[in-house]
């Protein structure tokens, strides 16, 4: 067999018809998805970095004002999750998607224009809303189109991308700040945000060429024909997809599964207790981003090939467990504090197996898929606004011990959690209850799917194969 071969076979798998349709996803769909979580982490940073470049001076930013800046963004960040998700339900995910990002560069840009700090805070709450889709809804489109075996690598490929772009965006910043100030007569806070834009808008553009929408639409212009019917059939037909009252009964059900392990990065407190200078307190902690990438790329292959994400998460809530307890224990020497610092940066790993378990769970149900995948992250930006506070207050640096032995206490409370969810698939794959069905027969609902209607409340059961199956 060729090399070439062999490449493809262990790339895209041993299925002809799967290698076809994977190769050209992952070329397409893929990067553009991938692409866009970077700049969103390199757009975020910029902010910071304007603010220590002169907005603060230049805008009057008084007292708390960059604080409420920040949470006036991740308020209406979290509170758009579910209605964007739920959008890409109803119109054509390119529609969604286009309009967002392109809005979100938009209002970048324009921050350059405020000269106010009151201006910039409602353009960051504004900017919340429009930049909501961009994680979960990369994380439903990715689990539209691949199959339980093939999910969990590409969100790690995305996840990845988002830690890529936080730990390059100060970089960039910093490399924009040396070259740019003063030209043109602008401060060199502006260029930040006048550069970032240019760098997203094309790319946001570009979505408008390679998103393919959803399989059932039959509209990415790089597939074939049979390509179309084989995207459409290979993950097999929905059990329910139908907008009624009963998807809130839905997600209510699936509540349990929406955990998301929680980081903070007290690193460079730490750092800074022990005499490390201010560059090694900057360049440190980004080996904690080195290490997510590394867990969250190996633990994403493993789960793929098992076609399981209990047995990772076991390993990842046991790593947690370990971490916690070294930085409880109070280790004598610095180097267990780098330990316990670095092996806790594989717990980001969650971010592409647990959206990945998420999207194995729910993927009978179109439209519990779709809120649940919002849920998630809304969920977890309600909890992160308190947990610091209490835990992780700066107060405090750099004794957390009380954080420390939440964390521990965190973290061996997933472990029993993991084992249920694992227990309740396992139980519900067997009563058919949860999966979806081989081979597809198109529903009344995805008839309007494929012709850009809306799917109204109240429409008929889905039907397949002639049974009516309800969950």
């Amino acid at each position: 067999m060729a090399v070439r071969s062999k490449i493809a076979i262990w790339l895209w798998g041993p299925d002809a018809k799967d290698r076809s349709l994977l190769s050209k996803l992952d070329v397409t769909l893929l990067p553009y998805f991938s692409l866009i979580w970077f700049l969103f982490g390199v757009t975020r940073a910029s902010y910071s970095s304007a603010y220590i470049s002169g907005m603060k001076e230049d805008l009057g930013f008084k007292g708390k004002e960059y604080n409420y800046m920040t949470t006036a963004y991740l308020v209406v960040y979290a509170v758009c999750q579910m209605p964007g998700t739920s959008l890409l339900t109803i119109y054509r995910p390119k529609y969604v998607f286009v309009t967002a990002n392109v809005t979100w560069s938009v209002l970048t840009l324009i921050t350059y224009k405020m000269q106010h700090a009151w201006q910039v805070i409602l353009l960051n709450a504004i900017e919340g809303g429009f930049s909501a889709i961009a994680y979960v809804g990369a994380h439903f489109i990715l689990g539209s189109w691949y199959k339980r075996s093939e999910l969990g690598i590409r969100a790690a490929v995305f996840c990845v991308f988002g830690h890529i772009g936080t730990m390059a965006g100060g970089w960039i910043q910093a490399g924009l700040l040396a070259t740019l100030a003063g030209k043109g007569g602008l401060p060199a806070w502006k260029w930040i945000f006048i550069i970032v834009s240019v760098m997203t808008v094309p790319v946001a553009l570009f979505g408008w060429i390679f998103i393919p929408d959803l399989p059932v639409h039959r509209a990415a212009w790089f597939l074939n024909d049979e390509q179309k019917e084989h995207a459409v059939t290979r993950l097999g037909a929905l059990r329910k997809q139908s907008w009624d009252v009963t998807v809130f009964r839905r997600v209510l059900l699936i509540y349990s599964l929406c955990v998301q392990m929680l980081s903070n990065n007290v690193m460079a407190y730490w750092m800074a207790s022990r005499g490390y200078t201010v560059i090694q307190q900057n360049n440190y902690p980004t080996g904690i981003y080195a290490t997510a990438i590394v867990g969250t790329i190996v633990y994403a292959i493993i789960s793929d090939k098992l076609q399981s994400r209990w047995e990772v998460s076991v390993a990842i809530g046991l790593t947690f467990v370990i971490g916690s307890s070294i930085l409880v224990s109070s280790p004598s020497t610095n180097a267990g504090y780098f330990v316990a610092f670095y092996i806790l940066g594989t717990t980001y790993a969650p971010q592409a197996v647990w959206y990945s378990w998420m999207a194995d769970v729910t993927g009978h149900d179109f439209q519990l898929r779709a809120i649940t995948t919002g849920f998630m992250n809304s969920f977890d930006f309600a909890f992160v606004t308190w947990w610091p506070l209490i835990f992780y207050p700066a107060t405090a640096a750099p004794n957390f011990h009380k954080g420390y032995v939440a964390s521990l206490v965190t973290g061996a409370l997933t472990l029993p959690l993991i084992g249920l969810i694992a227990y309740l698939e396992k139980r519900d794959r067997a009563r058919g209850v949860i999966g979806r069905i081989e081979g597809d027969v198109p529903s009344d609902d995805e008839e309007h799917l494929r012709r850009d209607e809306p799917v109204k409340s109240g429409s008929a059961p889905v039907h397949v194969r002639g049974t009516e199956i309800d969950v």
